[in-house]
């Protein structure tokens, strides 16, 4: 796989997920407005969570030992523990002629609460 190859993968990737991420907003947004027709009473409350959020998606840069970068793009995640963040199994990329792979994982820092 060339580099430009692998940057063209990297992008068809990113907007594949982007374009998940989206259907998924807009998936909920139908079912919300379901909820608005059903109950009049919470009408005003379900408009105003009906509207699509914006998805958010970061982008991690690997700066090789020669100076290459490689974007990889981070979809939003909510982890096991509960903690928010950003996610990406790398299927693959090319560097000096060899194949890596792996995975990026960011989250939102938030105090541990004390055991009991």
């Amino acid at each position: 796989m060339s580099e430009k190859e692998a940057k063209n993968y990297f992008k068809k990737l990113m907007n594949d997920t982007q374009n998940k991420i989206d259907n998924v907003n807009n998936q909920k947004s139908r079912n919300e407005d379901v909820k608005i027709d059903n109950n009049e009473h919470n009408q005003e409350q379900n408009m105003s969570e009906s509207k699509p959020k914006k998805s958010k998606i970061a982008i991690a840069t690997l700066k090789m030992p020669d100076g290459k970068e490689v974007e990889i793009p981070l979809p939003p995640k909510v982890f096991k523990t509960g903690r928010e963040g950003y996610y990406a199994q790398i299927a693959a990329f090319v560097y000096d002629d060899e194949v890596y792979g792996g995975q990026i994982q960011v989250w939102k820092k938030t105090p541990k609460t004390p055991e009991e």
